[in-house]
């Protein structure tokens, strides 16, 4: 871990150099602050763990640290809290990006307390359709994952072979009741773990606070394939009807370590 820890600060004062003195101060070692537009329907399908499964996902968990453990929390409304995944299904544009397109990212999460009592989300893994910065895998290839916008329907694809993560998914984005999501999951959003431990500080406006989430009809069959477990229902799926707009200090503990 030391010395995993040593790359990543070396890949990361690489990678910074020559960003401007505002935005990362290598003496001081100030984070890189990253701004991001998360576009319209990013989608959220949360899956309630049972015993077995969030056993299975904290062992899984603890292959990478031993400082991170599952939290239970409400996402629908003042619903009892339980242990969930959150399959995050967006599309992103940020000047870090180097292009104006949108990039597409599918996030499996969950909800984790540190041993030091923060809490926050955990990318367990993801996909994306561009090449991806992390700093458990530093950089990771793309994948060939879609979120489109038809003309009465969202059509969802994110599977790789290699990673054995399937999910294909089709709803309505019209005509959709509104979806009450817990508070809670906001207080979540403040730190997004990665499996060793890091996190991104996330800041946020309006656009999240008082954004409006839709509760959608899906129109397929829900398969979602991950760690060998099949889950063929889920608990909840709403989407956010507007962009949102996020500013993120990447690996912002990192020099904690």
């Amino acid at each position: 871990m030391v010395n995993a820890i040593k790359l990543l600060k070396f890949v990361y004062r690489g990678l910074l150099t020559g960003m401007p003195i505002l935005t990362y101060n290598p003496i001081t070692k100030n984070n890189f602050l990253a701004p991001m537009n998360v576009n319209e329907y990013s989608t959220y399908v949360n899956i309630k763990l049972d015993t077995k499964q969030s056993f299975e996902i904290q062992n899984y968990i603890d292959t990478f640290t031993d400082n991170l453990s599952l939290t239970k929390v409400s996402i629908d409304g003042n619903e009892k809290a339980s242990n969930y995944l959150s399959l995050n299904i967006y599309n992103c544009t940020s000047p870090v990006f180097l292009n104006d397109n949108p990039v597409t990212r599918f996030e499996i999460n969950t909800y984790v307390t540190d041993k030091f009592g923060n809490y926050g989300t955990l990318i367990l893994d993801y996909l994306s359709n561009g090449l991806s910065m992390d700093p458990v895998n530093i950089f990771k290839k793309s994948n060939d994952i879609q979120i489109i916008k038809k003309e009465t329907l969202i059509d969802i694809n994110c599977n790789s072979t290699e990673e054995d993560i399937n999910l294909n998914l089709k709803f309505l984005h019209s005509k959709n009741k509104d979806f009450k999501a817990n508070d809670q999951l906001i207080d979540f959003t403040d730190k997004i773990y990665y499996k060793n431990g890091i996190y991104d500080k996330i800041y946020y406006d309006t656009s999240l606070t008082k954004a409006v989430t839709k509760s959608p009809t899906i129109t397929s069959n829900f398969l979602f394939n991950y760690l060998g477990m099949n889950f063929t229902s889920y608990d909840s799926i709403f989407y956010f009807k507007d962009n949102i707009d996020l500013v993120g200090k990447m690996w912002s503990n990192l020099y904690d370590f």
